[in-house]
């Protein structure tokens, strides 16, 4: 008997724990719904929002406030852009970009042309070019007769995805896009020039230096160089339609003024830092001009990429819209067959079906999340970030998102300064009255969660509020 009742005593103790967890659980939840609301009712009582909370094991909902409301996301819309790449390309997708002559090399002179054909790698640098005009040379080549010629038929001539307003086309993060494009350094700021402007003698012209050289792009070079401690009045500014750069104002001297800017024809512009790179290597080169590679053409070098896996960190690290729409029009020309933003969304749609996502509640126009038009649900965005953990490169993925109160650029990111004190990684987003912050956050029970925070209509920063919501989520799990 004495047996029996132990026995007993054991199995209510055993029925009973999971119970009274299910209660704490319960209760923690209510009281992270109770204060998030609180913290709504008391900052956000106009604005638009859509918030879910999700078990980052179940995907369960844990939290919905207006969960399926479709927002503005900026740059969020990169966590669909980048899965989508990296699950239809695969982690270690390469992009390439390839070199042809064709004609016979005779006394160091190629009787014919020499191609340079892009294929939407957006991590392509001068130091890549280089050598490609070292392998030129070690191949006898001195001169060439006929043209030097780009191939960027890889993408359609669409350069601009809808959403960019003529002020912020010369602006970095608004790059027309090419499949044969440049960045001037490993920031990847794709289609851009360095613009430094410096001057030491008083009453001089400054002297203005692209980065890297390029002799398609004229400067205009209005400046005056002034004295020490004398305000800087420099404006950078490339004149609309053209690749004309005009630089105005005062600079003091010993002082220097830089800045990125985009160039118009992307696919000039690389062309004609290849050119240079051929003079620099003694090669003599005829007239650019566009084109494509002929079917009898011989492939004289190719350049391969980083895999994606290390493409996408900086993609998202640093919300590299370039990358987002390259990464776009390279889905559609790999699936569909077409390099173009309609064929690349649509081969992002069907990947979001794929998986499980409701795709009404997506609508974009872009891959980099800047226009206006595009649209996206809470709801949706956490239940991506669920669906990409089952995902074998899930781990290149989440490492890749900014990880907050972390110092660093490629670490923190864009949440270095912000949630000290809390294990967060998530992806920002912000374009003119919108921002939005979606990833992971680990509670105070050690347990992680997935949030999706989106909100417009924002007459001020909404970066604290987001910021406590999180706070929220991680001190009452």
């Amino acid at each position: 008997m004495k047996k029996k009742i132990i026995l007993l005593t054991m199995i209510l103790t055993v029925c009973c724990l999971p119970i009274t967890f299910l209660e704490k659980a319960e209760a923690s939840e209510q009281t992270m719904t109770t204060k998030v609301d609180s913290v709504l009712a008391k900052n956000w009582k106009n604005n638009e929002y859509s918030i879910t909370v999700r078990d980052m094991e179940t995907g369960d909902v844990l939290y919905n406030k207006n969960g399926e409301k479709m927002i503005r996301p900026a740059s969020t819309h990169k966590l669909l852009v980048s899965a989508a790449a990296l699950d239809l390309l695969g982690p270690d997708y390469r992009f390439e970009t390839k070199v042809y002559v064709d004609g016979p090399i005779e006394n160091g002179v190629l009787q014919g042309n020499i191609y340079l054909q892009g294929g939407g790698d957006p991590t392509l640098l001068p130091s890549h070019l280089d050598s490609f005009a070292s392998g030129l040379k070690k191949m006898g080549i001195s001169k060439i007769t006929g043209s030097l010629i780009a191939d960027d038929t890889w993408f359609d001539t669409d350069r601009l995805p809808k959403g960019i307003v003529p002020q912020e086309e010369a602006l970095p993060y608004a790059s027309r896009i090419s499949a044969l494009t440049i960045s001037p350094n490993e920031q990847y700021d794709i289609a851009t020039v360095q613009v430094k402007v410096t001057g030491s003698k008083v009453g001089t012209t400054a002297n203005v230096q692209l980065v890297p050289f390029a002799s398609t792009i004229p400067i205009v070079n209005k400046t005056k160089v002034v004295k020490k401690g004398e305000k800087s009045t420099v404006k950078i500014t490339r004149e609309y339609g053209k690749d004309r750069i005009v630089v105005t104002g005062n600079l003091p001297a010993g002082s220097e003024k830089s800045t990125y800017v985009t160039v118009y024809d992307p696919t000039l512009y690389t062309l004609d830092v290849f050119r240079e790179k051929l003079v620099a290597k003694g090669i003599q080169t005829m007239p650019l001009t566009m084109g494509q590679v002929p079917e009898n053409a011989q492939q004289v070098g190719v350049s391969y990429s980083k895999p994606l896996k290390d493409i996408n960190f900086k993609f998202l690290k640093l919300s590299n819209n370039g990358m987002g729409d390259m990464f776009t029009k390279q889905l559609g020309r790999e699936l569909l067959g077409e390099g173009s933003w309609s064929a690349g969304i649509q081969a992002i749609r069907t990947y979001g079906n794929d998986i499980g996502l409701n795709m009404d509640q997506w609508v974009f126009e872009d891959g980099s999340g800047l226009s206006h038009q595009n649209r996206a649900s809470s709801m949706q965005e956490s239940l991506l970030l669920y669906k990409v953990r089952s995902k074998s490169w899930y781990y290149s993925y989440l490492d890749a998102l900014p990880h907050a109160g972390r110092k660093g650029k490629l670490v923190g990111a864009t949440l270095e300064n912000r949630m000290k004190g809390y294990s967060v990684s998530a992806k920002t987003g912000y374009i003119s009255g919108t921002h939005s912050l979606s990833g992971y956050v680990k509670g105070k029970s050690g347990k992680w969660y997935i949030f999706s925070i989106l909100t417009q209509g924002n007459k001020t920063s909404a970066i604290p509020t987001i910021d406590e919501i999180v706070k929220q989520i991680a001190n009452e799990m």
